[in-house]
């Protein structure tokens, strides 16, 4: 596939992110883990619903005081259901913040008042080739139909369960699969683009593809976003 060189304008300004963020925070953790990553495109704020402590304090290290606990916060939706109440939440945070867009790696639905609000500014990271196994446990589910390409799908929220519109996909030979990490770390130069391609960060191909090079598997991936 060719090499297309993709930087953000010079005069377009780059985009404020938030990122979502539950469970173990794998993804979050372990891309801002690497100095230049957390140097150069470091979240405005990371929203953690989870109730794990020791994620919560890996995420507090890397992040300090821009990190958000949602648990600490639910006293204030504690009448709505949690899927409400999250997105009520995340809703609440980006119109504080002033942040243009969410990058999505939480386990919660977003429901139509935030989607509503932020068109085509909500991305989530999907670990499956949509629009094939939407949802929860999609690697697993994938591993059981007996996928030949096992992968992952950045795409805009809307208000169906991983139904909107496809931003990159990411994929390798299930052969390679070895367990959950393998999949969701394709996700890495994933995040590259779409923070280059959509929210005008200035990140080269060469950047793009270190990330790559950090991955022990064959990685097929596009050169760019489709916007």
């Amino acid at each position: 596939m060719p090499t297309i060189e993709c930087v953000s304008i010079m005069n377009n300004k780059s985009k404020t992110f938030c990122i979502y963020c539950s469970g173990g925070a794998s993804r979050v953790i372990k891309f801002y883990s690497f100095k230049e990553n957390i140097q150069k495109y470091k979240p405005k704020k990371v929203i953690y619903d989870g109730n794990r402590q020791d994620v919560f304090k890996e995420l507090s290290e890397l992040f300090g005081q821009d990190i958000i606990h949602y648990n600490e916060n639910i006293k204030n939706y504690n009448k709505e259901k949690i899927h409400t109440s999250t997105s009520k939440f995340l809703h609440y945070s980006l119109d504080k913040e002033s942040i243009d867009y969410l990058l999505c790696f939480g386990c919660k639905i977003l429901k139509k008042e935030l989607i509503d609000s932020y068109p085509n500014k909500l991305i989530n990271f999907h670990p499956s080739l949509l629009p094939s196994f939407k949802g929860l446990d999609a690697i697993d589910q994938a591993l059981e139909y007996g996928v030949v390409l096992i992968g992952n799908t950045a795409h805009f929220i809307d208000g169906g369960i991983d139904t909107g519109k496809i931003i990159i996909q990411s994929a390798m030979l299930t052969e390679e699969y070895n367990d959950y990490e393998d999949v969701l770390e394709m996700q890495f130069p994933m995040i590259k683009m779409v923070l280059r391609d959509i929210l005008n960060y200035k990140i080269s191909q060469k950047a793009i593809k270190k990330e790559l090079s950090n991955r022990n598997k064959k990685i097929l991936i596009p050169d760019k976003c489709i916007i």
